[in-house]
């Protein structure tokens, strides 16, 4: 399978209504993430011309790339995603 970081590179580009299926992908990592602040200081800085700073691309590819380790279910959609 396609790694977190792979998944954290793809989200960087997310912007609402610019592609369908990165849709789908931000929205199920951001429900995934729901209950920590990762995603949204991640979706934050995506928006600076510099994009986002090292520490949150690596938190949200940190939480990402666990998610995936524990939860299949979450694995193979993100997979059908990517």
């Amino acid at each position: 399978m396609q790694g977190a970081d792979v998944v954290v590179d793809r989200l960087r580009s997310w912007g609402t209504g610019k592609d369908k299926q990165l849709t789908q992908l931000h929205d199920l990592v951001a429900g995934k993430l729901s209950g920590t602040r990762y995603m949204a200081e991640f979706d934050a800085e995506c928006q600076k011309p510099e994009g986002p700073s090292g520490w949150a691309r690596d938190r949200v590819q940190h939480a990402v790339a666990s998610a995936i380790a524990h939860d299949p279910e979450f694995a193979t959609q993100v997979r059908g995603l990517l």
